[in-house]
């Protein structure tokens, strides 16, 4: 303890209790050898036990200075020894001889002051901490008349419980409340401690909020950074405060609750202002964090709303570790909606989200729920541009013959229309085949993609076109190029239903439409040749 090692008494190699003219003489000599660049060694330097002293002449003239008033003195004689019996002077020949054992077994010998003080100077020294607050507790409670005594050689004025919370104040400076506090028994002293030791940890965590109150208006990494450095700034200061006061109690609950909103609204803050893929994962500690540390019912519920509407989030969003990839597809999707639903750009959107699928894949495997989602959602998305390129090929305005319903281009030029139609179904059926290397969810396979698919490659039969499946062309690159703005969010995707021209009672995206109305062409087609 510094207290110890540097202690005025010591600086000036003296007992507390020795006279004043055995103080002055060693501080003058001191002086004097101190002038000619010479140390002085006296036996209570006691380096046996402690450091050796640098003295200096500003460091004894300082240690003088410290024992000019008396309650400085008492403060100093609180941790230092003094000799006062023949039992003290026994003691001490064995102390100072390197035998501190003896010493106390001595001082146990006779209850008073002198033998208490020495015997607990001894324990500080050791770190006997539990063998101090014993001591002292005697000491204070039985001889504190005789002490003050004897260190100031008149009748002492000040209480037993002034002296004894010095010493504990001092105690717990040097060694921390959290050491002292579990071994103090006597009840005014704890709540003493309690009391000192609950205002700075308070403070600190105040001042804390106040520099992350700092950081609000800029930007969400700021704000991010805030509530991360204030909850690890401030974990270990609550932890203390919860030694000293129970979470009942009213003061902690104030600051807690203060302490835990701000980390909550810094994570807020951050999630509301960030772009990052990632910000809700980021987020959620901080929020969790918070929930966990407030008290009060009204900070409670708002944490736990909180908590509640960003695990909902976390719950759509995709795996961290895709996040990338995640990002890509739906950019892709993104621009695949601003394009005309043409089967070129399907393709193209095939093509392009591929090879980030193929990574998900990888990551998290074929039967992944969130991989099968995607891989779905972008053969759904390509599927509707397919079905509506096939069913605006077909339509036109028709006229009445022979009591059936013609297409007025068939009439203009009918070989051209059936080249037209041929040329769609082909490229229908080509991007059908890069959608089968595609995986899918359960469902939307069984009931839409592969009945659709079984019904183009009738139609495809009939129509004369191979439905090979052993080679698929690349995309082609379409010729319109559309401007899109990149979107970080979810983007709205095409509703992938398609209405068809002819009323069905089935799925609006059923191929059984498209093969009625293509039909229904061709025959008018042949029975007019």
């Amino acid at each position: 303890m510094n207290i110890i090692i540097n202690n005025p008494y010591r600086q000036l190699g003296v007992y507390s209790n020795s006279p004043i003219k055995e103080r002055v003489s060693n501080h003058n000599r001191l002086k004097a050898f101190l002038k000619v660049g010479k140390q002085v060694d006296f036996p209570l330097d006691l380096t046996a036990y402690l450091p050796p002293i640098n003295r200096t002449s500003e460091t004894i003239a300082q240690a003088e200075a410290n024992l000019t008033l008396p309650k400085e003195q008492l403060r100093y004689a609180q941790f230092w020894f003094m000799k006062v019996t023949p039992l003290d002077d026994i003691a001490f020949n064995h102390l100072l001889a390197g035998n501190m054992a003896e010493a106390i077994r001595i001082w146990e010998k006779k209850g008073n002051a002198s033998s208490l003080q020495n015997r607990l100077v001894c324990a500080l020294i050791n770190k006997e901490y539990s063998n101090v607050i014993s001591y002292a507790e005697s000491l204070y409670s039985q001889y504190l008349q005789q002490f003050e005594a004897i260190v100031l050689g008149d009748e002492s004025k000040t209480s037993s419980e002034t002296l004894a919370f010095d010493f504990i104040d001092t105690l717990c400076d040097e060694l921390s409340a959290n050491v002292i506090r579990p071994i103090v028994r006597n009840e005014s002293w704890l709540n003493h401690i309690n009391e000192k030791s609950v205002k700075p940890l308070v403070e600190r965590i105040q001042s804390a909020i106040e520099i992350a109150k700092a950081s609000k208006g800029k930007g969400s990494t700021a704000r991010y950074d805030a509530g991360i450095k204030l909850a690890n700034e401030t974990r270990a200061l609550l932890q203390q405060l919860r030694t000293f006061l129970p979470t009942t109690d009213l003061q902690y609950q104030m600051i807690a609750d203060k302490l835990g909103l701000e980390i909550l609204q810094c994570g807020i803050d951050y999630f509301n202002g960030s772009e990052e893929a990632d910000a809700a994962h980021k987020a959620m500690p901080l929020q969790r964090y918070a929930m966990e540390i407030v008290v009060g019912k009204m900070a409670k519920d708002r944490c736990k709303e909180n908590v509640d509407i960003l695990q909902n989030i976390i719950k759509n969003l995709p795996p961290i570790e895709v996040f990338a990839e995640d990002r890509a597809i739906k950019e892709e999707l993104s621009n695949f909606c601003q394009l005309p639903e043409k089967i070129s750009h399907a393709v193209t959107l095939l093509n392009n989200t591929k090879r980030h699928l193929q990574s998900i894949k990888s990551k998290l495997g074929a039967n992944n729920t969130y991989y099968l989602k995607m891989s779905t959602l972008v053969v759904s998305n390509a599927l509707h541009n397919i079905i509506e390129e096939v069913n605006a090929v077909q339509q036109d305005q028709t006229i009445e013959i022979g009591g059936q319903r013609v297409p007025v281009s068939f009439l203009l030029d009918r070989d051209e229309k059936i080249r037209q139609i041929k040329n769609v179904l082909q490229a229908a059926w080509e991007a059908t085949l890069i959608m089968d290397t595609f995986d899918m969810e359960s469902e939307f396979k069984t009931n839409r993609y592969l009945p659709n698919r079984s019904t183009l490659k009738d139609l495809c039969v009939q129509m004369g076109i191979s439905t090979r499946t052993t080679s698929v062309r690349k995309a082609p690159q379409p010729s319109t190029t559309t401007t899109s703005t990149k979107t970080t969010q979810s983007p709205t995707y095409r509703n992938t239903s398609t209405t068809s021209t002819v009323p069905s009672s089935s799925d609006d995206t059923n191929w059984g439409c498209i093969v009625a109305i293509i039909i229904a062409v061709i025959i008018g087609l042949l029975s007019s040749c």
